[in-house]
């Protein structure tokens, strides 16, 4: 069969005639049944669908974009949320373009795939084995979402393992990630600072902490550096991880680089605000590995002396000089100092509540029924009316295990814990087969951010790179749930998948260009070397195959 003459220009006609059809028809419909809100949002998503269409085949980077925006637009009739909807364009477009050739649908496949495949072949075995159904058709198990969003994660592991990623999008990718989280953080701080403008929030997006539609009525005003602003986790965590793949991290402290100076001191501002342990570890994390995998150790000193000296002197002013915000204190409060009793008791009951529902899961059958094999994702009916009860009385949480939300996270299964959460749902022979494909992902993750060095596209590996790296020991023992881990590791090795391509492209060209004819006569013939790689995706990782075409130290 032969390929179709299709070119990218003619399918973006079609698909502007087709769009343009159907745009039509329903316009056409809500004026008919004068749904002037509806009519108002179409119009809205006129130049929104220009812009999409003008992407052709790198409308992939939806996909980062809405990665992290879970929740949904009320004012759109569909059901699902930001995240879904990217997703579900990204796949349609590239359906297309599979079908039609645009875009090869063969690939090369590696270790990372057939981890993935063994991983999803046993998780169907646990969903036949232990299949939900919907709450409105009273299935005796319900809440499988999250096998929805493995799905969803595993289309884009096929796209991303198939897309071009471009110097300049391999640039501005970060933005792709930071817009999004300032625009909710925003909305968050609107929602919680003045609960008079939540209601109308929870028309425009579902997922702001704080708001809803009695949102107004039940809640006090919130204070800055008072209450903890969870939205602004991800743009301190995402703006530090930004600048730590572009810079090092002697320049973001240095006094010669005031501004960078003062972009990383509000990122540690954002991440005080939200009051997160986790968040202000990881930040500590991502300077020490930014430093090695720049290979300047003499950073890491430098680093870790500023941070101490910075702590130090926080420390010293608490509670003396002045008082610092509730959040700033519940985030240091495992270090020696003056903190506020309310802070100290929040901090530690947060870890003493995980332990203990660790510990309570572990122990009791009704909780973990199969630790062998798992019981799958959902819960039982009778569980779902306790929780739907809570809800619509106005309640916090259940009302039989403690009359909190924490009856919510043990019914769900959302113990905080990584291992005990795996074992929960795909038992230990699950928790077993997850356990390679996290470590490969940040196995493979080093071994990039090494291929990229020197290279234009280590900022973009560095940037995606470190939170892989940093994610076992994340998930075994800070914070972990397993429902949202295979997501993001099939969300990760897509982006893997993508940035070697990229490189393998610069090899190819680079030989090429070293035994083309015009420079044979003054270039020395490059000899043939065994690739050394993990796996046939990471090929050419080693020195040698750097060496020839990335003259340039890491910065």
């Amino acid at each position: 069969m032969g390929t179709p003459n299709i070119t990218i220009n003619q399918l973006t006609l079609w698909a502007v005639l087709l769009g343009g059809l159907l745009l039509a028809a329903v316009l056409g419909s809500a004026v008919g049944s004068s749904d002037i809100r509806f009519i108002a949002v179409m119009l809205a998503l006129i130049p929104v669908a220009l812009v999409l269409i003008n992407l052709k085949t790198h409308i992939w980077v939806l996909i980062p974009l809405g990665w992290y925006v879970g929740g949904r637009l009320p004012f759109l009739p569909i059901p699902f949320t930001v995240r879904d909807m990217c997703m579900l364009m990204a796949a349609f477009a590239f359906t297309l373009f599979f079908a039609l050739r645009v875009v090869p649908w063969k690939r090369k496949l590696g270790t990372l795939d057939y981890l993935i495949f063994i991983n999803l072949g046993y998780l169907v075995t646990v969903y036949f084995r232990n299949p939900v159904g919907a709450w409105a058709f009273q299935s005796q198990m319900v809440g499988g979402r999250p096998y929805f969003d493995i799905l969803m994660a595993f289309g884009a592991f096929v796209i991303l393992s198939r897309a071009t990623l471009t110097p300049f999008i391999a640039r501005i990718f970060p933005w792709f990630y930071l817009v999004p989280s300032i625009i909710l953080a925003g909305l968050e701080m609107l929602a919680r600072l003045a609960p008079t403008v939540a209601q109308p929030i929870s028309y425009l997006y579902s997922g702001v902490a704080g708001q809803g539609p009695l949102a107004s009525v039940v809640s006090e005003e919130a204070q800055l550096g008072e209450t903890r602003f969870t939205a602004m986790k991800e743009v301190g965590v995402i703006g530090m991880l930004a600048l730590c793949a572009r810079h090092s991290p002697v320049k973001l402290i240095s006094p010669l680089h005031p501004m960078l100076f003062s972009l990383m001191a509000a990122c540690f501002v954002a991440i005080f605000l939200s009051g997160f342990r986790s968040a202000f570890l990881f930040v500590m994390a991502t300077l020490f590995l930014s430093a090695v995998l720049r290979n300047r150790l003499r950073d890491i000193w430098i680093g870790m002396g500023a941070v101490a000296l910075g702590i130090i002197l926080l420390i010293s002013v608490q509670g003396t000089v002045l008082e610092l915000p509730k959040t700033v204190q519940r985030t240091l409060s495992w270090l020696p100092g003056d903190w506020s009793e309310e802070a100290k008791v929040d901090a530690q009951g947060s870890s003493d509540w995980r332990y203990q529902m660790v510990v309570w899961a572990w122990n009791d059958s009704r909780i973990i029924k199969d630790k062998i094999w798992g019981q799958g994702f959902g819960i039982s009916i009778e569980d779902m009316n306790i929780i739907a009860s809570a809800l619509l009385s106005g309640q916090q949480g259940g009302m039989f295990i403690g009359g909190s939300d924490r009856e919510n996270f043990m019914l769900t299964g959302s113990f905080h814990n990584g291992p005990v959460s795996a074992i929960r749902y795909v038992g230990a022979v699950g928790f077993a087969l997850f356990l390679p494909l996290m470590f490969y992902v940040a196995l493979a993750a080093w071994r990039l951010c090494r291929r990229a060095s020197g290279t234009p596209l280590f900022p973009f590996a560095l940037f995606i790179g470190i939170p892989m790296i940093y994610e076992p020991f994340n998930y075994i023992f800070v914070f972990g749930g397993f429902d949202g881990a295979l997501a993001q590791a099939l969300y990760w090795a897509g982006l893997l998948n993508m940035a070697n391509n990229y490189l393998d492209r610069v090899d190819a060209r680079s030989i090429k260009t070293v035994s083309s004819p015009q420079v044979a006569s003054s270039v020395p013939p490059v000899p043939q070397m065994a690739r050394s790689g993990i796996n046939a995706g990471f090929a050419g990782t080693g020195p040698a195959s750097r060496g020839a075409h990335h003259p340039a130290k890491p910065r």
